[in-house]
């Protein structure tokens, strides 16, 4: 069984005006004193542009500087062991003294997030992991996390026409054998089957291959569904489709309607909105 390690980290932060409590996560600086593993993440000195944004009046050499700082900082605490020996009891507590030291709170453009813990079986990778979500933000690319940025949207949409309360959020259609969660779910209060149900989909795909895959994953639940006699009496499918003009890209969306006509499920483009809200409004009864 491979070593579970407690690792502790901190997320760093650039924040050149205190005042207003705004900041931008730049780095990660993670230590494991079991085997005596303490390294950083910087971002791209590089890719700017988010930080520009955030505070577009800001001399981009205030932010270079800090950061060059830290790192110098940050070098001759720096440790990667490779043999995976852990340390005495001493050893470690002298570890865990030195992240303390390091991120301790501070007056600075540059300061730490709170310190946690995390368990790891690969100090290194689970560094790229944290950075990736913290500074990186890789997970808003993720197909999962825009349909449920698409969700939040349409949530929106909903609340602001008086709607959003007719429906049930995160709601399960199916039986024991066979059930799905849905976002949005019509019931009537005499009768526990589903009116009405609104799936969102994001096809922004990189490859075209998945583009298909992932409207054929939810027209086969819509199948599987009608099979059971559970599927609800109306369901409408919210597209986002690629952005790229690529021509494979192109004809995968195309066959997807086309492939959802055949199968009479509706489905309206994400950005229509007088439609959805059509949908939305009837079959109350």
């Amino acid at each position: 069984m491979t070593k579970q390690l407690a690792c502790h980290y901190s997320v760093v932060r650039f924040a050149p005006y205190p005042e207003t409590d705004e900041f931008v996560n730049v780095g990660v600086v993670l230590a494991c004193p079991a085997i005596g593993y303490l390294d950083f993440k910087r971002a791209d000195l590089r890719r700017r542009g988010r930080v520009g944004r955030f505070f577009p009046e800001l001399d981009a050499n205030i932010y270079s500087a800090a950061m060059h700082a830290w790192v110098d900082s940050l070098k001759n605490h720096r440790k990667v062991p490779t043999d995976g020996q852990t340390l005495n009891d001493c050893d470690r507590q002298r570890q865990r003294e030195v992240f303390k030291t390091i991120v301790r709170p501070r007056e600075s453009i540059l300061f730490y997030s709170e310190p946690r813990v995390i368990v790891s079986e690969d100090p290194t990778a689970t560094l790229d992991e944290i950075f990736g979500v913290y500074v990186e933000r890789r997970f808003a690319n993720a197909p999962e996390y825009q349909e449920r940025v698409m969700c939040r949207r349409l949530q929106t949409v909903f609340r602001e026409a008086g709607l959003l309360q007719r429906y049930l959020l995160d709601e399960t259609i199916g039986n024991d054998d066979y059930h799905v969660r849905f976002p949005f779910v019509k019931r009537t209060e005499a009768d526990a089957h589903p009116r009405q149900a609104i799936k969102a989909l994001h096809l922004d795909r990189k490859n075209p291959t998945d583009i298909i895959r992932h409207a054929d994953d939810w027209r086969n639940v819509v199948k599987r569904l009608n099979s059971y006699g559970t599927a609800p009496d109306e369901l409408l499918f919210v597209l986002q489709g690629p952005r790229s003009a690529e021509a494979s890209h192109v004809r995968a969306f195309d066959q997807v309607r086309r492939d959802l006509d055949h199968d009479a499920i509706p489905y309206v483009a994400a950005e229509d909105t007088p439609n959805i809200l059509s949908f939305a409004e009837r079959n109350d009864g």
